[in-house]
């Protein structure tokens, strides 16, 4: 079994749905904990903050963000308004650290574009209100995602998600103050250009996720991921930026903290 090295960090995990891969997360955050790992568990949900907290209670190194990806207006879905409301006051009782993940996606039919706009942008200002930084889902919307982005403000800062956008996208995320966040894809033999784009972003613009349980990098693509692989991810990157092992994790420490501040 390959040796995990200390201190890694897993900028983007989903833990209720490791559990529902059939995960034994009190186990992984165990492992996690011992490995001195850090990470952030996302949320999808307007619904989903009481539970994660609940179950992330007595593991102060795991974060939380709260937010209603695009799905949240697919067809069926209880109205946005509500949506709304239930995250608004999941948030007065339980402390999170980012609004996310939010945005846009067309790769799937959620609702309409113009739906999707509307949740991403309510929520954009949720964040503002509450001085927060938000975590960005963007799928095949790179044009509508760039509109957005490019007149606003982010005091807070954010992070582009499991980037798998253009080179500009990234730029301008970068400029607007943002982190560019890359996950098991950048391992996988087709993603010429995502490398490229990584290897262009600023150092301390760049942070590491897992998105488990899905996206497993190589070598662990066919199974449930989890943040344990972050191992190969980080590895992988260090050697795209002929980087030590050591320095990167320690870039990536500073950028995370720089995040939560």
């Amino acid at each position: 079994m390959q040796q995990i090295p200390l201190h890694l960090i897993d900028s983007h995990f989903h833990l209720l749905a490791m559990q529902k891969k059939g995960v034994d997360i009190t186990a992984l955050l165990n492992e996690m904990q011992d490995l001195s790992m850090q990470a952030l568990d996302i949320g999808t949900d307007f619904d989903d903050l009481a539970k994660r907290s609940a179950l992330l209670s007595e593991y102060p190194s795991i974060h939380m963000s709260a937010g209603i990806g695009p799905w949240g207006v697919a067809s069926g879905q209880i109205p946005v308004k509500q949506q709304l409301e239930g995250l608004c006051a999941s948030l007065d009782q339980s402390k999170v650290c980012a609004i996310g993940e939010i945005g846009l996606d067309n790769h799937w039919d959620y609702g309409t574009k113009q739906s999707q706009s509307d949740l991403f942008v309510s929520q954009m200002d949720i964040a503002s209100q509450r001085n927060l930084p938000i975590i960005i889902h963007s799928r095949e919307s790179d044009d509508e995602i760039s509109a957005l982005l490019q007149g606003r403000t982010f005091s807070r800062r954010g992070i582009m998600h499991c980037f798998q956008g253009s080179k500009e996208l990234a730029l301008l995320a970068v400029s607007k103050g943002m982190f560019i966040s890359f996950a098991g894809p950048i391992t996988y033999k087709a993603n010429i250009e995502m490398r490229d784009i990584f290897r262009a972003i600023p150092l301390d613009h760049i942070l590491l996720e897992t998105d488990s349980p899905y996206l497993s990098p190589v070598p662990c693509r066919g199974r449930a991921n989890t943040p344990l692989h972050m191992v190969h991810i980080y590895e992988y990157a260090a050697s795209l930026l002929g980087m030590d092992l050591e320095d990167l994790i320690a870039q990536i420490q500073s950028n995370f903290c720089a995040f939560l501040s």
